[in-house]
C-alpha cells in the first residue's frame, strides 16, 4: 500500500504540472502581466480578451472539432504526426490576433509579445514533423522571457519552474528530456532576439 501510495504521487505532481502549465493557459497570465504594465486602463480588459480569444479560445476550438470529427485522436496530441494541422489552425489564430491588436491601436509591446509567440510557433511548426519538440517546456520558457523584458526582470525567478515542467513531461513519457531541453533554449533565444529586435527599432 506505501509503495502504491508513494508512485501515485509523482504522478500526480506531473499531470498538475502539465495542466497548470498547458501551452494554452500560460500565455494568458503573460498576457495579463504586459497587457497591465503597458496598456491605459481603459483598454486593458480589451486588449486581453483579444489574446485569449485567439491564443487559447479558437485554438482550443479547434482542435475540439477535429478531435469530433477524428482528425486528431485526443484533445492532448499525444501523436507526433497529427500535430501539424492543429499548429497551424493555432498559428494562423494567433497571427489574426496581433494583427488584430496592432490595428486597434494596442501597446508596441503587447504586440511585440505576440509577433514573439508567432515565431515561436512557426519555428516549432517547423520542427514538429521531424522531431517532437515540447511546447509545454518551450512556451513556458518564452512567456518567461517576455516577462523578464517587457514587465519585470525580477521575473527571471520563474525559469526556476522549467526544470519542473521539464521533469513532468518526461515523466508522463510525452517527450525525452533532450526535447524538453532543447525546446526550452530555442524558445529563450527566439523570444530574446524578436524583443531585442523590437527595443532596437523602438530606439531608431
Amino acid at each position: 500500500m506505501v509503495r502504491s501510495n508513494l508512485s501515485t504521487i509523482p504522478a500526480g505532481i506531473a499531470w498538475g504540472t502539465s495542466v497548470l502549465f498547458s501551452p494554452f493557459l500560460v500565455p494568458i497570465a503573460t498576457a495579463a502581466s504586459v497587457v497591465q504594465k503597458h496598456a491605459d486602463p481603459q483598454n486593458a480588459l480589451r486588449w486581453l480578451v483579444i489574446v485569449v480569444l485567439f491564443v487559447t479560445v479558437l485554438p482550443v476550438l479547434s482542435i475540439a472539432l477535429m478531435v469530433r470529427f477524428s482528425k486528431v485522436s485526443d484533445l492532448h496530441l499525444q501523436n507526433r504526426e497529427e500535430r501539424l494541422l492543429p499548429l497551424c489552425c493555432t498559428l494562423v489564430s494567433m497571427i489574426i490576433g496581433t494583427v488584430l491588436l496592432h490595428r486597434l491601436g494596442a501597446a508596441r509591446e503587447i504586440v511585440w509579445a505576440g509577433i514573439a509567440y508567432i515565431t515561436n510557433s512557426l519555428i516549432f511548426s517547423a520542427i514538429t514533423p521531424i522531431w517532437k519538440i515540447s511546447f509545454h517546456s518551450s512556451v513556458a520558457t518564452g512567456c518567461v522571457t517576455v516577462l523578464v523584458m517587457l514587465v519585470n526582470p525580477q521575473f527571471g525567478w520563474l525559469f526556476l519552474l522549467v526544470p519542473l515542467i521539464s521533469w513532468a513531461r518526461v515523466y508522463r513519457k510525452r517527450h525525452t528530456l533532450l526535447q524538453t531541453v532543447v525546446g526550452a533554449v530555442l524558445a529563450v533565444s527566439n523570444t530574446a532576439i524578436v524583443l531585442y529586435m523590437a527595443r532596437l527599432g523602438s530606439q531608431t
